[in-house]
């Protein structure tokens, strides 16, 4: 027979069971639910990453397809393809842009900004009224450089100039000045500077006449970067072993000569005769010369030149296609003409391109210097000159980034030239119209690389 305290606490144990049995329901609950966030915010996340793919994919497919058809139209549609290809399930969700209605490329031509909004539905956590989540991903993709054509690097002092009555002018892309000096570009005279934007980091100073459009340019900008980083070519190597008269050939009085590939000390052009290098791959150790009125023909290939490359005098010289790569000084500066198409000149000292005559200069269109023209390394400082007349053609990217350039125009010129510089200066009475050349003349040139910059 049970006392009454044992009736008691037995009447105590079973409450107490019973509030367990509570406990164990919620906590169960609360697991659940734990459970089911975190499989749907797992779930979620692998959304997310897909539709940042499908963002990237179509920021690339609609910038590609805008750099070779320069059409908003089939740049959006072949985003979209490019999105629904991955993982995007209705094109409502899909807004292309080109270009970029946001962010710092805002309005900028040749970049394509594309946005995913998908709403994707969730398991577990429609069982606390939230059935579906919207995934947002953005990605902005473009050349990188089709507004610019003109990048003067240098950190102090005057980086553009103009003196006299002459002109530059490029009204299709940007003109970028790092000069953090108050006259950082600097115009004198009646003369004009003008491109479809100036950004300068320091100020400007204008004496005289002349005008600078966009007038005021934009000041107090940040340095804008090198837009391109080369690798120096790979030079050829050897010493000549024959006689004197194998290893320097030499083309003297009105005869013609002909040289074949080969490993030489010096080569040269005295007399008004043609000296023909016929194609292939050839190694001067010394000089390679064209003076008086002759004419010196080189053939397809790579050149190596240990010492200066010089044409001078009334001689004409023609450049078959191909890198000349000059240890010393490039001196082409004859009254004959100049021609050379698809050439690339890696200089490691000055480099003087005048055509007084007739001269028609492009560089390559493929390969790894694509669109370079004149290549100096970052630690040569010597000066890039180039001067031309009307009728004159000079196509391709003019890299010196520690050296100073002088154009000098007779009449009117335009070139297609990208031109990155340490320093640029124009001098007298011609006029320099520049076109954007990786985007009007060669998208395929080392700066038109696409790029994802969002």
């Amino acid at each position: 027979m049970q006392t009454p305290e044992c009736k008691e606490f037995e009447v105590e144990l079973r409450n107490e069971s019973g509030q367990t049995l509570v406990l164990v329901a919620v906590s169960m609950t609360l697991l659940m639910a734990f459970l089911a966030l975190g499989v749907d915010v797992g779930l979620l996340f692998r959304e997310r990453r897909q539709m940042q793919i499908a963002a990237d994919a179509a920021a690339v497919a609609g910038a590609l397809d805008y750099k070779y058809n320069a059409s908003n139209a089939t740049a959006k549609s072949t985003g979209q393809t490019a999105a629904l290809a991955n993982g995007v399930t209705s094109s409502s969700y899909i807004t292309i842009n080109p270009p970029p209605l946001s962010g710092p490329y805002t309005g900028e031509n040749g970049y394509v900004e594309a946005i995913v909004n998908q709403p994707t539905r969730t398991f577990f956590l429609s069982m606390f009224g939230m059935s579906s989540a919207t995934i947002y991903a953005r990605a902005v993709a473009g050349t990188g450089v089709n507004n610019g054509c003109i990048w003067a690097l240098a950190l102090s002092g005057t980086s553009v100039s103009l003196t006299g009555s002459g002109a530059i002018t490029a009204s299709n892309c940007n003109i970028y000045d790092d000069s953090s000096a108050s006259n950082a570009l600097t115009l004198t005279g009646s003369g004009s500077i003008s491109a479809k934007q100036i950004g300068i980091v320091g100020g400007y100073s204008k004496t005289g006449s002349g005008t600078i459009t966009p007038n005021p340019p934009t000041t107090g900008i940040s340095p804008a970067a090198s837009p391109l980083s080369l690798t120096p070519p790979t030079l050829g190597t050897g010493t000549c072993s024959g006689t004197s008269s194998a290893c320097n050939p030499s083309n003297t009085g009105s005869g013609n000569l002909t040289v074949n590939p080969g490993t030489y000390t010096s080569i040269s052009n005295t007399g008004s005769g043609t000296l023909t290098l016929t194609a292939g791959n050839y190694v001067i150790t010394g000089n390679l010369t064209n003076t008086g009125s002759g004419k010196l023909v080189l053939g397809a290939g790579n050149y190596t030149i240990g010492g200066n490359f010089s044409s001078t005098g009334s001689s004409s010289l023609t450049l078959g296609s191909g890198m000349y790569a000059v240890g010393g000084n490039l001196n082409l500066t004859g009254s004959g003409t100049l021609t050379g198409s698809s050439v690339t000149f890696y200089d490691q000292g000055s480099a003087t391109l005048t055509g007084s005559g007739n001269m028609n200069v492009t560089a390559p269109t493929s390969g790894t210097y694509s669109g370079v023209l004149i290549y100096q390394p970052s630690s040569d400082t010597s000066g890039v000159s180039i001067t031309g007349s009307g009728g004159d053609t000079i196509q391709g990217i003019v890299y010196a980034p520690g050296a100073p350039l002088t154009l000098t125009g007779s009449g009117s010129m335009t070139v297609s030239l990208d031109i990155i510089v340490d320093s640029l200066k124009e001098t007298g009475s011609g006029s320099i119209t520049d076109t954007n050349y990786s985007v009007v003349t060669n998208t395929n040139s080392v700066l038109s690389k696409l790029t994802m910059v969002e």
